[in-house]
């Protein structure tokens, strides 16, 4: 998800007055993300210490930028299609949303 933010971050460079109207969502389906994301004011398990420098950026950035972070179903992650391997039946279910079909 850091990474996500960070190119959004990099490719707006210079485009202040349009970062203002843009409207950003960001669909994750991993509950521990979405909840180290969400937490303010932030609090670390000891296992999230190691990454905490990352996860303190992309908190400011949620909150200056008023970014919407959204829970995603595993089903339906379209991102999956080009990230794991899946069954057909999986593949053809998730083909059809992102054609359109």
């Amino acid at each position: 998800m850091v990474k996500s933010l960070s190119q959004v971050y990099v490719y707006g460079y210079g485009l202040e007055e349009k970062a203002a109207e843009m409207k950003v969502s960001i669909h994750e389906d991993n509950a521990g993300t979405l909840l180290l994301a969400q937490t303010l004011p932030p609090q670390f398990t000891p296992r999230s210490k190691w990454y905490h420098i990352e996860t303190a950026w992309f908190r400011e950035e949620i909150v200056k930028r008023g970014i919407k972070l959204m829970k995603v179903c595993t089903t339906d992650q379209l991102g999956d299609i080009f990230t794991k391997g899946l069954s057909k039946d999986v593949f053809q279910t998730l083909r059809r949303k992102l054609m359109g079909w």
